[in-house]
């Protein structure tokens, strides 16, 4: 695919959770049915309203999962005519929720989904202080649990990363935790625990013994190398990154902090977010919050900093999710991005210049910051999300006029297809 920046190339909104009539009244966003309204009571003067925190497609592009500030999972199954012209975008109806009392800190889809097929339309959960959960985008209900407790106080350990790779076959996922990545096999549900520990830092032994080579930190981020040699990345809040063989499972291969670089010291960081392979697997981008950008680095020299995009707005304590896609049948790629000024961003060709780029193309697509830019698997077509935590004065009835809480899908007809 590749964007074109001239003025005659815009995305076209065809589905949103928001009424067109009513597009900047957060309350009526479908997603959020259940969001406090502002009301006039003395006793009662703010209120959390509820957004979309993140979104990601299903392998087969059907179907869109959103995890929200109500701690609830919603799932859209959009319509096979989600193209055809209309006055108005279509309007959005989460087809499940998956309720839940506590913060989903990270989710992940099987990597066969297909909603042709119900038995494969999985999705795992990790949420504060509960086991890990197996579910269905179809149906609110637990189909298993997957126990991490910590070895001597017995508490359960919450994953902040999790992935559910093709690479490993679908029968076994990934988690990172406070540094540790652990293995499970999908079919040993219950208190058994994941098949394999993984801890990021030596033994204290080790390290008397021998010095040690790791990283400690929570792993916020992990990502396993597109091409098939098997390297896991593994990021961290404390802003190192670990390369480890066998889709994890084996040797490090090294770690690197991105701290105290040009890079950090022009766009800033306070922590990874999110880690994503080139797809010729060469280099790595690594998104941080409280940054204006995202870094590159070289993997096949360790902890190389090639360059840096600037100009993405995500000062911010919030994921900001962006995403990579292919262009020019896989010789290049492009990198999208939202900000918290409501816009999307795109780079084109972020390797083939060292230091710092700026964005090629933009456009204003949301009232509020755009947590997540996620590309559909196989077409032109994009899905954004935006909204933060607020506190609303309930004095000021103008203040939810000025919110966008929604969800959006996007045509882009300017999208040559690769």
């Amino acid at each position: 695919m590749n964007a074109s920046g001239t003025s005659s190339s815009a995305p076209i909104c065809v589905a949103s959770t928001q009424r067109v009539d009513e597009a900047h009244d957060a309350s009526l966003d479908s997603h959020g049915h259940d969001t406090l309204r502002a009301t006039s009571s003395n006793n009662e003067r703010v209120s959390d309203t509820n957004y979309v925190k993140s979104i990601e497609w299903t392998p087969d592009g059907t179907t869109l999962l959103t995890d929200s500030a109500d701690h609830h999972i919603r799932t859209y199954i959009l319509p096979p005519d989600l193209l055809e012209e209309r006055q108005s975008p279509l309007r959005l109806s989460p087809y499940s929720v998956l309720p839940s009392a506590e913060p989903t800190y990270a989710t992940a889809v099987y990597p066969y989904y297909s909603l042709q097929d119900p038995s494969t339309t999985l999705f795992l959960s990790s949420v504060r202080d509960h086991p890990i959960r197996l579910s269905s985008t179809l149906a609110p209900t637990l189909l298993a649990t997957y126990s991490l407790i910590h070895p001597t106080t017995e508490a359960f350990i919450t994953p902040h990363s999790m992935i559910y790779p093709y690479a490993l076959g679908g029968t076994h996922f990934l988690t990172g935790s406070d540094s540790l990545i652990c293995l499970f096999d999908i079919s040993r549900p219950g208190s058994d625990g994941p098949v394999s520990w993984m801890p990021t830092i030596p033994s204290k032994r080790k390290q008397t013994v021998g010095g040690g080579v790791g990283m400690k930190g929570i792993i916020s981020a992990m990502a396993i190398n597109p091409t098939g040699d098997g390297i896991l990345a593994a990021g961290t809040f404390s802003r190192q990154v670990g390369l480890y063989d066998s889709n994890g499972t084996g040797q490090s291969l090294g770690t690197f902090s991105i701290a105290k670089t040009e890079a950090s010291r022009c766009i800033g960081g306070r922590g990874i977010t999110q880690l994503l392979w080139s797809p010729c697997g060469r280099y790595l981008y690594i998104a941080e919050r409280k940054s204006d950008g995202v870094m590159i680095y070289d993997i096949r020299v360790t902890g190389q900093l090639l360059g840096w995009l600037e100009g993405r707005k995500a000062v911010t304590n919030q994921r900001m999710k962006v995403d990579i896609v292919s262009t020019n049948q896989g010789t290049s790629h492009e990198v999208w991005a939202g900000g918290t000024d409501g816009v999307m961003r795109v780079w084109r060709d972020p390797i083939h210049t060292a230091g710092g780029q700026e964005p090629v193309w933009e456009w204003k697509i949301h009232d509020d910051s755009v947590n997540s830019t996620v590309l559909h698997p196989m077409g032109n077509i994009v899905a954004t999300c935006s909204g933060q935590r607020r506190h609303l004065d309930y004095d000021n009835s103008s203040s939810t006029g000025l919110l966008d809480n929604s969800l959006k899908v996007w045509s882009m007809p300017f999208l040559e297809a690769c």
